[in-house]
């Protein structure tokens, strides 16, 4: 269906108002030293410990040439730094200590900025305001996205380790060694004993590139637990996390568990509640200071 010029306009006039409110065009982001597009790069980079150069193109859509200039920059300062990959073909690029050390510090300054925003408005406008650019994100990503879920195929591990360490530091300051050690070890070993009868992890893609995870390992053979599930940022709010339970659940129910359980803590509310509406029930709850920050476990059950 043909835009009408009003709706054109509106939809740019929107556009011109965020970006100058933010501060996006600047040259600098974030009292940083640094570009829009460079601090973009800096967090695609940030989201597996190795992160190759096809990957970046896919995610990010600037010139090839810029984009090896910035990185050549980030070499410079000793934000990043190539290796070789498992494909010999490739070379892996990946944030040095230093490199992360800047990224949540830009994190944080991003946190910041829409922090100070919020403050400005009461408790109604805010979620009134969060509900709205929810809605804008529903729209844009039907116009132009294209989501699907596959299979797990091999590496999709360093993938889910390495983007849950970083949106669990970043979203809820999860760093403690116990924390990284418990996520990796994790991991791994419902890769060394994978069953393909019983277990599965489903890989969300948007456009060719993975923005979320779930999966299913099995704690018994009629007992089911639910993990590592997570979505990008960017793909919150517009019924992908729902995609990846409903896939985990209809597995659940086609091998033929009797249950599933998963756990969780209190700080994911949006979570917390799309798990209630897909019929889990809290269970049981204690408090852990292991993390890094204390936070309240949770687990959640439902029979099928």
């Amino acid at each position: 269906m043909e835009a009408n010029i009003d709706q054109v306009m509106e939809l740019r006039g929107f556009n011109r108002l965020y970006t100058e409110i933010l501060g996006i065009l600047q040259n600098k982001v974030y009292e940083s030293e640094y570009s829009l597009s460079e601090t973009r790069i800096l967090y695609e980079i940030s989201k597996g410990e190795h992160s190759v150069a096809s990957e970046l193109c896919k995610a990010i859509h600037v010139d090839p040439r810029y984009r090896s200039r910035i990185i050549k920059k980030f070499e410079r300062q000793g934000l990043v730094e190539r290796i070789q990959g498992i494909d010999a073909r490739n070379m892996e690029i990946r944030l040095t200590p230093k490199g992360q050390e800047i990224f949540h510090m830009l994190e944080q300054r991003a946190n910041a900025q829409i922090s100070a925003l919020l403050e400005k408005l009461n408790e109604e406008e805010q979620a009134e305001l969060v509900r709205s650019t929810t809605k804008v994100k529903k729209y844009l990503m039907k116009a132009t996205s294209s989501l699907k879920i596959r299979d797990y195929i091999k590496g999709d591990e360093r993938y889910i380790i390495d983007r849950q360490l970083s949106l669990y530091e970043s979203e809820r300051h999860f760093t403690s060694d116990i924390w990284k050690s418990y996520l990796k070890n994790g991991v791994r070993e419902m890769i060394d004993y994978f069953r393909k009868d019983k277990d599965a992890i489903f890989i969300l893609e948007n456009n060719d590139v993975k923005v979320g995870c779930a999966a299913i390992k099995h704690d018994s053979e009629n007992v089911a637990q639910f993990r590592y599930f997570f979505v990008e940022p960017e793909l919150r709010g517009i019924g992908a996390g729902r995609m990846l339970l409903v896939k985990a659940l209809d597995f659940c129910k086609d091998r033929g568990y009797k249950h599933v359980f998963l756990w969780t803590v209190s700080a994911q509310e949006t979570a917390r509640r799309l798990y209630a509406t897909q019929g889990f029930e809290m269970t049981q709850t204690h408090e852990d200071n292991s993390w890094g920050v204390p936070v309240l476990e949770e687990r959640w059950d439902m029979d099928l």
